[in-house]
């Protein structure tokens, strides 16, 4: 009986051992280096994910800022097409005023027509407009030439309606008899021929703010001169006339002043405007560039996760396969240290059988 218990359990001792032999020994240092790829994997992640939120905050700001800018850029340039529809308005309505009626084709048959109306170049005080057109009426309109005696050949086919040459002199008039503000003060030229020429025009016109003012001056008129108010309105020794518009030139003046302040502020509205859109492109590179951005990080983002769940797979299977290997090893090792006892033991009670029966022989 013994025998056979030692060999069962000798047998079952060599199958643990043969299984304890087959176990595969876990791989501590592979485990070791996934580890390590785990911790890597997961900072990278750290730092994806904070890049991920960082645009995922900045892009909505910068596509705000962007359809503000768009909405700039449009109030922009619609503040410049209405300073340009105001201007070409002006500009169609002076050349209207100056094309239309007889003079047109008189001008057209005898070559003028290109010269430019003196107007164009006068710059008047505030408030004087009226007054200069009161005083210069028809000279309003002169045309500069070269030569002011070359106009003797307009005497046998003279204009249809009122016109009046000019050419600028050398010097300037001397007014030996200033008592009063002159009307050509008013004016800002940058042309000392020009200058010399309204001087000589407006010989005598001075100027008071209204008519009672005027009347209060007329004593210190000497023959022929006059004082003019801004309104046009004429004081003389011993007459006053009201002025009113008497064609549709008036206003020509003050529609040039306006053509000339509306042609700056459609300069500098261009140039805000032409700001506002090298805005919006900056607004519009920044928004993309972001957005790209964004998409690449969502990208990273999603491919640092796959390969942190990978590793943390690679992992977990590996230490619980150690895991599982040492618990194994463990057991066996325990079942085999319980099976030689167990030997031991039958050994034991053999040699004491044994031991017996040698002693009842003797006996």
């Amino acid at each position: 009986h013994l025998d056979e218990r030692r060999r069962e359990l000798l047998g079952r001792h060599d199958r643990l051992s043969g299984e304890r032999r087959a176990l595969v020994a876990p791989d501590e240092a592979r485990l070791a280096a996934l580890r390590e790829e785990l911790a890597r994997a997961e900072e990278l992640q750290g730092i994806a994910d904070a890049r991920l939120a960082e645009l995922t905050e900045q892009v909505p700001r910068l596509d705000a800022l962007r359809r503000d800018q768009q909405r700039a850029v449009n109030g922009e340039s619609a503040r410049q097409a209405e300073l340009t529809a105001r201007l070409d308005a002006l500009r169609a309505l002076q050349d209207k005023v100056q094309t239309e009626g007889k003079l047109k084709p008189w001008l057209v048959r005898h070559g003028p027509d290109g010269l430019a109306g003196r107007w164009r170049r006068l710059h008047n005080g505030a408030g004087g407009g009226a007054a200069l057109e009161a005083a210069l009426r028809e000279r309003m309109n002169a045309l500069e030439v070269g030569r002011i005696e070359t106009v003797h050949a307009f005497e046998h086919d003279p204009p249809p309606a009122k016109l009046a040459f000019y050419t600028p002199p050398t010097a300037p008039t001397h007014d030996p008899h200033r008592t009063l503000p002159r009307l050509s003060a008013l004016l800002r030229l940058n042309d000392a021929g020009l200058q010399a020429l309204l001087e000589d025009w407006l010989e005598g016109v001075y100027t008071a703010p209204d008519v009672e003012a005027a009347l209060a001056l007329r004593g210190r008129l000497t023959p022929g001169e006059l004082i003019l108010t801004p309104a046009g309105h004429a004081v003389s020794a011993h007459a006053v006339s009201f002025h009113a518009p008497d064609s549709a030139q008036a206003g020509l003046l003050a529609r040039a002043q306006e053509i000339e302040n509306l042609e700056k502020q459609v300069r500098a509205q261009a140039l805000l405007a032409d700001e506002s859109r090298s805005a919006l492109v900056r607004a519009e590179a920044a928004y993309t560039d972001a957005a790209q951005r964004l998409a690449s990080a969502r990208r990273d983002a999603a491919e640092c996760q796959t390969r942190v769940h990978q590793r943390q797979v690679e992992v977990l299977r590996l230490g619980q396969q150690a895991e599982q290997a040492t618990q194994r090893r463990d057991q066996l090792d325990a079942e085999l240290a319980e099976i030689d006892a167990l030997v031991e033991d039958i050994e034991v009670q053999r040699a004491t059988g044994e031991a017996r029966f040698e002693e009842l022989d003797l006996q």
